[in-house]
């Protein structure tokens, strides 16, 4: 059994609202609900939106440069 310890932040009041709301929905204590968000923050590599998201979502090569095309020539103006 891990040893827990009590501690005092501040929050924003919405996120605060929000956090207690998706507790309640999934049942579990606020507590938990941090703890877990906590230890998803802080795991390896996390941060690196590149890596979360590589592979995701597979398109053709031709159609990848289309679009990286049509974004330069927006990007340009």
């Amino acid at each position: 059994m891990t040893t827990k310890k009590k501690i005092g932040t501040v929050l924003d009041e919405e996120l605060l609202r929000r956090a207690k709301m998706t507790a309640a929905k999934e049942g579990i204590p606020l507590s938990v609900l941090l703890g877990r968000a906590l230890e998803a923050y802080l795991r390896p590599g996390k941060g690196d939106i590149v890596a979360e998201t590589w592979g995701i979502m597979k398109a053709d090569t031709d159609i990848v440069k289309r679009i990286m095309e049509e974004e330069e020539s927006y990007l340009d103006t």
